[in-house]
């Protein structure tokens, strides 16, 4: 019986779009967005995001994690911190949770939503791992203490096993240098990395930072599409995965 299961997979990567939409998406089979989807959260911005992804048919899946700008989707931090962004107009942050975690999404449009969980693609075989979490940045949602008991344990749970990685911040070293130079991404992160070492790893935050590398057997991807004067001017980037079956 002849085998039929591809030889590989093409992954098209973004990040840090912002509410922007007008760049062009090259063909695919699965496309992932690691996080900042949106400038503040607000739920018109999460309901277009859906709306925009239940549109791309051209992608068998869609997997995404949030950032530290999609501030509602991080309850205990939105309810202490709502009025820095949303004076006057808190937005129903409950409602916005069940948006984005609607099963139907997943059932009917291939659409996967992950927040420190993971994923597995009955087609490819691929796990998927997403978490939003990054090193404090200017007390923004999903901020956890550099250095910390806290971040490592969030890194802990990446699994041992996981093929494509998402995060929304970088590891330290790795396409994490910032407009003055300096190098913000998490240690401990890459700590975890080099122990799992992922296929692919896709994460942005640090839009001036874009763009691929290869170290050792793992891509690491940073697919910010808006620079940094929040402009969508960096194209996807595309990667096609092998598949272990086929290695």
């Amino acid at each position: 019986m002849a085998n039929n299961k591809p030889k590989t997979t093409r992954i098209v990567c973004i990040s840090d779009t912002h509410s922007r939409y007008g760049f062009t998406l090259p063909a695919g089979d699965i496309l992932v967005h690691a996080g900042d989807f949106s400038m503040s959260g607000e739920q018109s911005e999460i309901e277009n995001f859906i709306t925009c992804l239940k549109s791309l048919t051209q992608y068998r899946l869609k997997v995404f994690i949030a950032g530290n700008h999609d501030i509602t989707l991080q309850p205990a931090f939105y309810e202490k911190n709502w009025e820095r962004w949303h004076r006057g107009r808190k937005q129903n942050w409950e409602l916005i949770g069940r948006l984005v975690r609607d099963s139907s999404l997943a059932a009917n449009y291939g659409i996967i939503y992950l927040e420190d969980q993971q994923f597995i693609d009955n087609v490819t075989g691929l796990k998927f791992y997403g978490s939003p979490y990054q090193p404090e940045f200017h007390n923004w949602a999903f901020n956890l203490p550099i250095n910390s008991i806290e971040i490592k344990e969030a890194w802990s749970r990446i699994p041992n096993d996981v093929d494509v990685l998402l995060t929304h911040g970088p590891p330290t070293n790795i396409l994490d240098e910032n407009s003055a130079g300096i190098h913000v991404g998490c240690a401990q992160m890459l700590a975890r990395i080099m122990s799992v070492r992922p296929r692919l790893h896709v994460f942005g935050h640090i839009h001036e930072s874009y763009g691929r590398l290869e170290n050792g057997s793992t891509i690491f991807v940073n697919a910010s599409t808006c620079n940094l004067s929040y402009q969508p001017v960096q194209a996807p980037i595309v990667i096609d995965l092998e598949l272990k079956s086929n290695r």
